[in-house]
């Protein structure tokens, strides 16, 4: 090949080189970007799941408990705007159950799990427990 005094610029090969390393870095950005989004999302779910189990925690310690509340009579509860929104709003992909335990830890108190199924690229349980009133002096 001849070159001429002066004249500069890259081969073929060398473009061709510089492109295939360029699209080897931008592969792998690519891959590391998808599971960063992922990753927010999983975290964005669980995050309003355990808001949802709060809410859920508050609402059964400001029932009356002399009232003889339906949501904490012992047994298995469903909340009946299931599937839940990320604010507790019927149309979401959250269900929300819980289960009352009267007696435990002690009379007077019940033991309250709640927990939170969902789907997020495969099934998701999140579930904690709390301690209610059932008497007006929780003795």
């Amino acid at each position: 090949m001849n070159t001429r005094v002066g004249q500069s610029g890259s081969s073929l090969i060398e473009v061709l080189a510089a492109v295939s390393i360029f699209a080897i870095i931008a592969a792998g950005a690519a891959t590391g970007t998808i599971a960063t989004i992922r990753g927010n999302s999983a975290s964005r779910n669980t995050a309003a799941a355990a808001a949802l189990i709060h809410e859920k925690f508050e609402q059964l310690r400001a029932v009356d408990p002399t009232a003889n509340p339906t949501d904490l009579t012992p047994g298995a509860h469903q909340d009946p705007a299931n599937p839940l929104n990320e604010l507790g709003l019927p149309g979401g992909i959250y269900s929300r159950t819980w289960t009352v335990i009267a007696g435990s830890p002690r009379k007077g108190l019940a033991e309250v799990r709640v927990t939170l199924n969902w789907n997020d690229r495969g099934p998701r349980t999140l579930s904690s427990a709390t301690y209610v009133c059932q008497t007006a002096t929780c003795s």
